[in-house]
């Protein structure tokens, strides 16, 4: 039996209606033959084989929902405003900003390649791939709102440098990992294990943003655990 691209499978069985379509939704990591996740719409399969697409979730990425949580607990609107997402990645929270009305996204990752396609191709979206926000000298408009979620990097590298960027009553909101804020000394294979070490690091990170003109209005611990397991707290904050 002849084999037949991926794409053309879909096609035929009415999964989508056009290569294109086939294109966003094995690019989202949707789409599943013989059990293994598909990873190009040009894969030849046998025309039998078994397929499956996973129902689309509510972001691209699952980091949209620590997002979406926080924009509700803070009571924050980012309708119409021109936002920056650091550390964006898939684009989860660019994709939260967008679903809520932002005017603009300036999506900001040091990786390239990893914003999901739908983003990349909305004309709100700003792509600023392999782009250090530590290195960043400047954005062509003054940020409304910013949202951080970045590794491997502490929040008191990042706040110094978005605050050159910010328009007059800018909101943040910010994830802030422990891991990354504590003395290695803390950690357990990678992990900040005990509540007193996770809000020791909260305590002194919030005496850190007190003297360098930051307030933390609000934290919240994230319902979604980080890697390896990780406790994380999403900070509302604003420039002093």
């Amino acid at each position: 039996m002849r084999k037949k691209r991926l794409d053309e499978i879909l096609i035929e069985r009415g999964i989508v209606k056009d290569k294109n379509e086939a294109f966003i939704w094995v690019t989202e990591g949707r789409v599943f033959v013989g059990g293994q996740k598909a990873i190009s719409p040009a894969q030849m399969f046998d025309p039998d084989i078994p397929t499956r697409v996973r129902e689309r979730f509510k972001y691209v990425g699952r980091g949209g929902l620590k997002l979406e949580a926080a924009l509700e607990a803070f009571s924050v609107s980012v309708e119409g405003k021109v936002c920056v997402d650091i550390g964006a990645a898939t684009g989860g929270f660019t994709d939260v900003l967008l679903q809520r009305g932002a005017k603009k996204v300036y999506a900001i990752d040091t990786g390239r390649g990893k914003l999901a396609l739908r983003l990349r191709e909305d004309p709100r979206v700003v792509v600023m791939e392999r782009t250090n926000i530590l290195y960043l000298e400047s954005l062509p408009e003054p940020i409304e709102f910013g949202s951080i979620d970045v590794s491997l990097t502490s929040l008191r590298l990042v706040l110094p440098v978005l605050n050159k960027f910010l328009a007059p009553g800018a909101e943040v909101v910010a994830l802030f990992k422990p891991q990354y804020e504590v003395d290695l000394s803390k950690l357990h294979h990678g992990i900040v294990e005990h509540e007193i070490d996770r809000q020791e690091a909260l305590d002194i990170f919030r005496e850190w943003a007190g003297e360098h003109h930051w307030e933390i209005l609000h934290a919240v611990r994230s319902s979604i655990q980080g890697a390896k397991g990780n406790v994380e707290y999403l900070l509302y904050l604003i420039p002093q």
